[in-house]
């Protein structure tokens, strides 16, 4: 029976498994500390345990082969049946377990100095603690590192309030006159000094208007009776025409002469403009009062176009004309024409005329 028991107790699979649920335990415990020095640690300490479990199994196995010595031959056969009997019973999966077990146990070491207890009972100490904070019985005290990013969050709230709100900083003694947003209003400063100027009486602003470029009357009012109106600046060009036609009489200069004289062409040419832009609004006028009299008859208006306009109002020029200024300008107008038509014409061609 001695055999059989110590075979029992080396080999039963429900103290193996009970072995192996600790060791469970205590690697869970260590996955919590995050490190694998712990883990290793947490695994000698339930090797430990298990040789003090095993010792005491194996000295009271040893306690009872010593009381059963005096057993006969016929029980020693009868126990050795039962411990094959049992040894065939026992599945492969169990006996790999306790082959395990028992490689394990060989393999650690059994020096345990004073500082690795005090760091084993430290590694218990805070394993508890985590226990009880997961478990809700204990209160969390936050660690540094919480401590530090809870206290930057209150700073960056703070900073927020302080630039969502409008009024001015005092903080140094001095308002800042920042905008909390480029839509907000500039700040300006109490202190900040304005003129001693006082505006009493308000003055009426003098507006100097002029009726030619007066936006209300410009469509309304007749062109006509704006040229009458000013007809009186055609007198002041033509006396500073003559003006400068003197000038030129009395000068010295070659110079002075030349640029007298280009500016009274220029405003030679200007009336002479005026006076064909006159001619053609004249005839516009005057075929308008035809076609308006033929409208009321019962005919079909007709429009003039800008062409018949200009040679109507040539016609007109010329009937205006006396005899000698009517040939200077029909010979000026004949050579014209002519150095057009040479211009037109080839090279060759040009060269044998």
């Amino acid at each position: 029976m001695a055999a059989s028991r110590r075979l029992e107790r080396n080999v039963r699979p429900k103290q193996v498994a009970e072995e192996y649920a600790d060791d469970d335990d205590d690697a869970a415990g260590d996955e919590g500390l995050d490190g694998s020095r712990a883990e290793g640690e947490g695994e000698d300490e339930s090797d430990e345990e298990e040789d003090e479990d095993d010792g005491a199994s194996m000295s009271s196995a040893e306690d009872v082969e010593d009381g059963d010595g005096d057993t006969g031959p016929d029980e020693a056969s009868d126990v050795e049946g039962d411990a094959e009997q049992q040894m065939a019973n026992i599945s492969f999966g169990t006996l790999k377990q306790a082959n395990d077990a028992l490689s394990r146990k060989r393999k650690r070491g059994a020096d345990v100095t004073d500082e690795h207890e005090d760091k084993l009972e430290a590694l218990r100490k805070r394993l508890r603690q985590i226990r009880e904070e997961k478990a809700g019985d204990g209160p969390f005290q936050p660690t540094s590192k919480a401590k530090t990013t809870e206290r930057d969050d209150a700073d960056d709230s703070d900073d927020d309030d302080a630039d969502s709100d409008s009024a001015p900083s005092e903080e140094g003694g001095a308002p800042s006159l920042s905008r909390t947003s480029k839509h907000a209003p500039t700040a300006q400063s109490s202190t900040h000094q304005v003129t001693r100027k006082r505006l009493v009486v308000d003055v009426p602003k003098r507006v100097v208007r002029d009726p030619r470029f007066d936006a209300l009357q410009h469509g309304s009012a007749h062109p006509g009776n704006s040229e009458k109106a000013y007809s009186f600046l055609l007198d002041y060009q033509r006396a500073e025409i003559a003006e400068l036609r003197a000038a030129i009489k009395r000068s010295r200069n070659e110079d002075e002469k030349a640029l007298l004289r280009r500016k009274m062409n220029s405003m030679e040419n200007r009336l002479k403009a005026k006076a064909a832009k006159d001619r053609e609004q004249e005839v516009v006028r005057n075929h308008r009062k035809e076609e308006k009299e033929r409208v009321q008859q019962g005919k079909t208006p007709f429009y003039l176009k800008q062409k018949d306009v200009k040679e109507r109002a040539l016609v007109e020029k010329f009937k205006g004309m006396k005899g000698k200024e009517r040939e200077k300008l029909v010979e000026k107008r004949r050579k014209k024409e002519g150095q057009k038509e040479k211009k037109r014409m080839p090279r060759d061609r040009r060269l044998a005329a």
